[in-house]
């Protein structure tokens, strides 16, 4: 069964003419239907805010000269930063693969003159180039390509 909300959650700014029933959660909020998996999806935004910040950080050392940016560099190496950039990639890797699935399910059936791909394609073409970009910006931070 459902439970009443806050009684000012949807209050209107000013008195309405129109009476309007109070809010209600839905029953068993927010374990029921898909909500964790909302939750979880929009969750998964958390740690890119946490990298923004510290690259913010990173750079920040970078312009206060080389022991700052060594400081920074050695703190990286320590278990808790490597375990939250374990998360942070699975964070990045649970939200593409999701966008991956929705991705075909908005296209239009026509994009101008030219088709779409049939559905069954869009879904591979996107891991095909996300793994390819992935193995060349791999390539390039090793120094294979672009010494």
């Amino acid at each position: 069964m459902d439970r009443l909300a806050h009684p000012d959650a949807m209050r209107p700014a000013r008195p309405d003419r129109t009476r309007m029933a109070p809010p209600r959660l839905p029953a068993r909020f927010p374990f029921s239907g898909r909500y964790r998996a909302y939750l979880l999806f929009g969750a998964s935004g958390i740690p890119y805010l946490l990298v923004g910040l510290l690259l913010l950080h990173s750079i920040w050392a970078l312009g206060d000269g080389p022991g700052a940016w060594m400081a920074v560099m050695l703190a990286f190496q320590q278990p808790l930063y490597i375990a939250f950039h374990v998360l942070a990639l699975a964070a990045v890797v649970y939200t593409a693969v999701h966008f991956f699935w929705l991705f075909p399910k908005a296209q239009p059936p026509r994009i101008g003159p030219v088709r779409p791909p049939p559905r069954a394609l869009i879904q591979p073409m996107l891991y095909a180039v996300w793994l390819g970009t992935t193995a060349l910006m791999a390539a390039i931070l090793a120094g294979w390509i672009l010494p």
